[in-house]
């Protein structure tokens, strides 16, 4: 948009002979050597983009910005996505890219790999995201200082390190609301991190006194509808992970909840849609007398999987 010029009130014999002032200083671009053209800039890989220099980030947005103004078609059509994608000479990397970035990226994944220690036990302690209102474990403790390198390995680092096979993360959702309050944290961990997460151990706890000292009615429909309420907050949390595999654990004072008051529970962690769901540590009290009205369907897990939610849909 072109605006129009004010006419100076300084004359025109001093106009012509002003000389910018000093204290500013008239800064040129140098052309790029080698500049990309519309097609070129349109179909580099992300992991390319990231190792280009300022000045050549400054002449593909100059490329982008011409072609959105005066737009014309391309010569050949621009490749698919199956198509093999564009992949720099090592002549066109920049003479100061590190070592590590030059190797392809299915060499550079392999590595983080190998960075990740082995599964300890017990798990160790993870972030704490407000979200869920107390701390995660993790099997495998993060080597997060690789990630403060530059972005570029933080993106490609954390999928391999919160989403191995061997990559658990403990959470627990407790009725006792007070001390989720008390271990409060002001830490909101990103969508990169909830996204990589595939493999989660949920453990469920409604109380673990004896039967004797068992909650009232009142009691239990209030640890219920705590415990309901984490799991919804978990779900909001995790929106977004493609789980792979979900292990639930369950801890309740025994001949307290029946399998109606359980199956309500439980049927809030359909959204997670998790591929496999399996029995984690089951505790729920006497498995005889009464044990068949306070029973524990492991069985109705399976209900909860991904594959069986479609199909039912299906159907």
């Amino acid at each position: 948009m072109a605006y129009p010029l004010q006419e100076s009130k300084r004359p025109s014999s001093l106009r012509s002979s002003a000389a910018p002032p000093p204290s500013k200083r008239l800064c040129t671009s140098r052309p790029s050597s080698t500049p990309l053209d519309i097609e070129s800039i349109l179909s580099m890989p992300e992991d390319v983009i990231w190792t280009l220099r300022k000045q050549d980030l400054r002449n593909c947005f100059l490329t982008l910005q011409h072609y959105a103004l005066h737009p014309y078609p391309f010569a050949s059509s621009l490749p698919s996505p199956t198509t093999t994608p564009f992949t720099p000479s090592e002549a066109s990397l920049p003479a100061n890219l590190p070592p590590l970035l030059r190797l392809p990226l299915e060499i550079r994944e392999l590595i983080y790999a190998h960075l990740l220690p082995p599964p300890c036990n017990p798990p160790i302690r993870g972030p704490h995201p407000r979200q869920l209102q107390s701390h995660i474990h993790l099997s495998q403790p993060v080597p997060s200082a690789l990630l403060l390198v530059n972005h570029q390995i933080r993106s490609e680092a954390l999928p391999i390190f919160y989403g191995a096979p061997t990559q658990e993360a403990f959470i627990n959702v407790d009725f006792n609301l007070w001390k989720h309050k008390t271990r409060r944290s002001d830490l909101i961990l990103s969508s990169e991190i909830t996204s990589s997460l595939k493999h989660i151990h949920l453990s469920l706890h409604l109380g673990s006194e004896k039967k004797n000292n068992r909650p009232g009615d009142t009691e239990a429909d209030a640890r219920i509808t705590e415990v309901k309420k984490g799991i919804k907050k978990m779900g909001k949390w995790l929106a977004g992970a493609e789980l792979q595999s979900l292990k639930i654990s369950w801890q309740e004072p025994p001949q307290t909840y029946t399998w109606e008051q359980k199956k309500v529970v439980l049927d809030g962690l359909r959204g997670l849609r998790a591929l496999k769901v399996d029995a984690g540590e089951i505790n729920w009290g006497l498995n005889w007398n009464k044990g068949r009205k306070y029973r524990f369907e492991i069985e109705y897990l399976k209900e909860l999987e991904r594959g069986r939610q479609d199909n039912s849909v299906i159907s």
